[in-house]
């Protein structure tokens, strides 16, 4: 058994070894998922746990895979051989973006937990850290699959003569998810995993993408990744705001 750059062989027969790190993530997000729902600060079902990320899961990779077919779009639609079926056929097997499918599986969370009535915060703070988890080892698979690669360089922390910023960025979600998970801020305040979590990620994925190397990938000096994190921070502000304002409310309410 050994892995080579794209993919890992066991007994003559090749696996893709960014599949495989996705559905270890995916295996470890949810074992933390339902470790954390045991808690006795949350009250969300197990089953209701599990639709979601089913649901999350159905939309993130609708999303992802969206937003990366419509950036193909904006950047070689105007050739007449990107129409072509053979085209087609070889960009639909990929991925995606993974800002699209974090958009994505929100809204198809939210789908669920608005339709059987959920408390969204309650649901947020149990999912953040798995879902950080998944990313980490989703970051991993890119590494071996030579996507989302850094730029060429010649210092000693070159991988293939490349910047592994696919591993920067795994180190950092998993530490992120470390310290969420040791620090627990949706103890005082409930609902603050998911602000926190959407401010601090557009940060490091913000700078990260100065040492991306794959080209093609933004317009006016900055990447779509950047443009997209320019606005999911503000928005991570507006959310913090609105849940410490709603647990004020909640912590009066109890008062009287």
């Amino acid at each position: 058994m050994y892995h080579t750059y794209h993919r890992l062989v066991v007994l003559g027969h090749p696996i893709s070894m960014y599949w495989l790190s996705a559905f270890i993530g995916l295996v470890a997000a949810i074992i933390l998922a339902l470790l954390r729902r045991r808690a006795a600060r949350f009250h969300t079902s197990i089953e209701d746990i599990l639709y979601t990320l089913l649901f999350g899961i159905a939309g993130g990779l609708i999303g992802a895979k969206a937003f990366q077919l419509i950036g193909y779009i904006v950047l070689y639609g105007s050739y007449p051989e990107f129409w072509t079926l053979e085209n087609w056929m070889r960009m639909i097997p990929g991925v995606g973006v993974l800002y699209g499918g974090l958009i994505g599986g929100l809204l198809a969370a939210l789908i669920y937990i608005r339709k059987c009535k959920l408390d969204f915060f309650d649901v947020a703070d149990i999912l953040v850290p798995p879902l950080l988890l998944f990313f980490t080892f989703g970051r991993v698979g890119c590494f071996f699959a030579g996507c989302c690669h850094g730029r060429p360089t010649d210092l000693s922390i070159a991988i293939y003569g490349l910047i592994p910023v696919q591993l920067f960025e795994a180190s950092f979600t998993l530490l992120f998810m470390i310290v969420l998970l040791a620090w627990q801020p949706e103890r005082k305040h409930k609902g603050l995993l998911l602000p926190l979590y959407l401010m601090v990620y557009a940060v490091g994925r913000f700078a990260l993408e100065f040492f991306r190397g794959d080209m093609g990938r933004g317009v006016f000096l900055l990447s779509t990744s950047q443009w997209i994190s320019l606005l999911i921070f503000p928005a991570g502000i507006v959310l913090f705001w609105w849940t410490k304002k709603r647990n004020t409310s909640n912590a009066l309410d109890l008062l009287e």
